[in-house]
């Protein structure tokens, strides 16, 4: 097992090793039967090095949300281009929002929306939300302004409904529910997408 790092570039690349090591067994084994001592052994330290970091299992969990939902969120607001038609824009983002590896990092979004009886995880979860509404509401109301767009409900509405589309899709993949695959979700997305904000051809 791992020793403790020396200095801080080290104690944080440990820090990542457990945090990964953490996600990893929440898409394979769920939350409740990923222990502390199971993180430990798959990223090679001590317990005692995962409790140096992370006191409790609440803890690790509580910081493995704001680690995975944070990368998600980085990942996906990068992904947008800076350039290019409100249409085009709009289309990374929906498509983005369903990341790759599809079936993995929407198990680990079920398993943080199962835990959400949490009041402090809820909150959390809230905050990510609200992260994920200007974007969206951005490239909508560009396409507004530009003409492109002639949505059929209030822009709010319409950002809402994506985000939803996209957590009912997590569910979907999350279960392999029969039929369902990341590319038919991504279709319906943009077709709903056409269908309330009738983008001009």
């Amino acid at each position: 097992m791992a020793g403790r790092p020396r200095n801080e570039a080290q104690r944080e690349a440990q820090r990542e090793r457990i945090l990964s090591a953490a996600e990893a067994l929440l898409v394979s084994h769920g939350v409740e039967r990923s222990r502390l001592r199971d993180v430990a052994e798959a990223a090679g330290v001590s317990i005692g090095t995962v409790q140096h970091y992370f006191d409790s299992r609440d803890r690790l969990i509580a910081e493995l949300f704001d680690w995975s939902a944070e990368r998600r969120l980085r990942s996906w607001t990068e992904a947008l281009p800076r350039d290019g038609d409100a249409w085009s824009r709009l289309v990374t983002l929906l498509y983005a929002s369903l990341p790759e590896p599809a079936l993995s990092r929407s198990r680990i979004w079920i398993e943080f929306c199962a835990m959400a009886r949490d009041d402090d995880l809820r909150a959390k979860m809230d905050r990510f939300y609200d992260a994920w509404r200007p974007p969206f509401r951005e490239v909508i109301e560009e396409g507004i302004e530009a003409g492109v767009f002639d949505p059929v409900s209030r822009v709010d509405d319409i950002v809402d409904l994506f985000i939803m589309l996209g957590d009912g899709a997590s569910v979907g993949l999350a279960l392999q529910a029969p039929g369902v695959d990341a590319e038919q979700l991504r279709r319906l997305m943009l077709e709903t997408a056409r269908a309330t904000l009738r983008p001009v051809s």
